[in-house]
């Protein structure tokens, strides 16, 4: 089972293709399929997508009412054909999806919306929630900077505790795909460049070589290529971002031992998978202490948003007051 969230998104968001019926069509390599005459073929899901939790219709109006720049964050946890997760199994990882996800917070102050995709043979639980608080209206990230880490343990705690496929052990690292249905791209160099990272990490990109697919595989143009950088495009804003450092230079490989030391999946044993060698309890007091940190943030931060904005509250709590003890 793996963890993967799409870049920050904004606009009416991806619900709509999360539940629709007829999608364009891919081969196993992820290529497109298109027809005789070179049109794109379009696919009708079976089994058809399934909604878990939550509203499309509301998800799809709060992330259309934001007024943020970034407005809607999305994802999927994806399952290996032969973890075959149980129906209480995947609610047990929603579940811990959204207390790590939404740490210290009640269930009104967000909006989760879940649907699971089973077209392709395996499991795949596709979330998509509003980046928006919905009792004050703050925007809420559910990914800020360093999520990799509390998402990673949540994975990898999961995977031993049911002995699910690991994504990151060696064998396995060549068949993980990157979820490219979704319509969500990049909308700043920095996203970019840790997308382009996580490809790297996965080993889904090996030379530099191998990016130019893997740009044209998630929806990206790439008007310049040079001996030392790349750049990229975005199709719908025609926006383009100067990709430029070591791994850019057209000599660039990666070092398969250094992809083995950042995946953790080094053993000098044979046959022992990289969870075997990590208590189960460590990986749940490791995810307990995450998951506590970031309710003391979002329970300072809001105490924060309050006390700044008191006076604002208490004005209009006062002009309620008026306005009730004067109306007939």
């Amino acid at each position: 089972m793996l963890i993967k969230f799409f870049p920050n998104g904004k606009g009416a968001g991806p619900v709509g293709y999360l539940v629709a019926e007829r999608v364009l069509a891919y081969d196993d390599n992820r290529d497109l399929i298109r027809d005789a005459d070179g049109q794109p073929l379009i696919m009708t899901r079976e089994p058809l997508p399934e909604v878990l939790r939550g509203d499309p219709s509301r998800t799809e109006a709060l992330i259309d009412a934001s007024r943020h720049q970034w407005t809607y964050r999305a994802g999927v946890i994806s399952f290996a054909a032969e973890d075959a997760p149980s129906e209480a199994q995947q609610a047990e990882v929603m579940d811990a999806f959204e207390q790590l996800a939404f740490a210290g917070m009640d269930g009104e102050q967000y909006d989760m919306l879940w649907v699971r995709h089973s077209h392709e043979d395996r499991v795949e639980l596709h979330f998509c929630t509003p980046r928006l608080e919905l009792t004050t209206g703050r925007s809420l990230n559910i990914a800020p900077p360093g999520y990799q880490d509390a998402y990673d343990s949540l994975r990898d705690l999961m995977n031993q505790r049911h002995g699910w496929a690991d994504p990151m052990e060696l064998e396995r690292a060549q068949e993980v795909r990157d979820t490219i249905e979704a319509p969500t791209r990049a909308h700043g160099r920095d996203e970019l460049h840790a997308w382009i990272l996580d490809q790297i990490s996965m080993g889904l990109i090996e030379d530099r070589a191998s990016m130019p697919d893997a740009f044209a595989d998630a929806g990206f143009d790439l008007p310049r290529v040079g001996k030392a950088y790349l750049t990229a495009q975005a199709p719908e804003t025609g926006e383009r971002w100067r990709l430029k450092g070591e791994i850019f230079h057209e000599d660039w490989q990666a070092d398969p031992a250094e992809r083995e030391t950042e995946r953790g999946a080094g053993h000098d044993t044979p046959g022992l998978r990289r969870l075997d060698g990590i208590l189960a309890r460590e990986l749940q007091d490791h995810l307990t202490a995450i998951a506590i940190d970031a309710r003391r943030t979002i329970e300072n931060d809001t105490r924060r948003f309050l006390n700044e904005n008191r006076n604002l509250f208490e004005t209009r709590t006062e002009q309620i007051r008026r306005w009730l003890t004067i109306s007939p």
